[in-house]
């Protein structure tokens, strides 16, 4: 056996890391539900103290626990999220130099069959009337307030497939698309207005073609509607991720 075909065997703290690990994501434990003491722990598991702290510590950087120090402290679950996939992939694409506009691209290849999918739901009349009475909601708003609002309704329309997938992959995407939107808007351009307006059009149409079951249809108008975002967050710019995360 060659020193590279050698297998690793686990530390201990990192067996025991994913013990716990793997009760938190089955839902055994729920989130802010507190961990057993250290001494309970440290009995069943037959482990010393520092070797606790060192699981605790892989499963504080993964996100699942929390711990305080202190009289009333202790370790305290946190059920994994989203939010925390996106940050991570966020610092991975910025260490990888990856561009706006790369993962602009991305995003209309993940985000746009959306459309199709809700389009093709049995209850597809239903999912139009919630983004119809959304739209409606926010018509009275003026252009800024209501094209901050853009990414809630994608966020909807994602969340109606029911693809937790899909939901996940496109959380980490928005979340860059989001931050590149929010840099867009910190300068008035001329044309805000009427591309606030095309924006509105389009999820009318959007809903439209929803309420009908046209998921072709519903598909390629978000394709096309993403694409053209895409383009109009990153002209003349060679803005990297870190950039609009920074």
């Amino acid at each position: 056996m060659t020193p590279q075909s050698r297998i690793r065997v686990p530390k201990t703290a990192e067996l025991v890391a994913g013990n716990i690990r793997n009760r938190i994501v089955r839902g055994e434990l729920a989130m802010d539900e507190a961990l057993p003491p250290e001494s309970t722990l440290m009995e069943d598991f037959n482990i010393s103290r520092p070797t606790l702290r060192e699981a605790f510590r892989i499963l504080e950087s993964e996100g699942l626990i929390t711990v305080r120090r202190g009289s009333r402290g202790g370790a305290r679950v946190q059920v994994p999220d989203a939010a925390v996939a996106a940050v991570y992939a966020g610092l991975v694409l910025q260490s990888r130099g990856a561009t706006v506009a790369d993962v602009l691209k991305a995003r209309v290849i993940v985000e746009s069959p959306a459309a199709g999918i809700v389009a093709g739901r049995r209850d597809h009349v239903s999912c139009a009337r919630k983004l119809r009475s959304w739209l409606t909601d926010v018509a009275e708003l003026d252009t800024p307030a209501y094209a901050a609002k853009f990414h809630e309704f994608n966020r909807m329309l994602v969340a109606m497939t029911e693809n937790e997938t899909l939901i996940l992959f496109t959380t980490m995407v928005e979340a860059i698309s989001d931050a590149a939107t929010a840099t867009y808007g910190r300068v008035h351009h001329d044309d805000d207005a009427k591309l606030a307006n095309k924006a509105n059009r389009t999820r009318i149409v959007l809903t439209d073609l929803i309420e009908a079951g046209d998921a072709a249809g519903a598909e390629d108008l978000w394709r096309r509607h993403l694409t053209d975002a895409g383009q109009v967050l990153v002209t003349n710019r060679g803005t990297t991720v870190i950039d609009v995360l920074s």
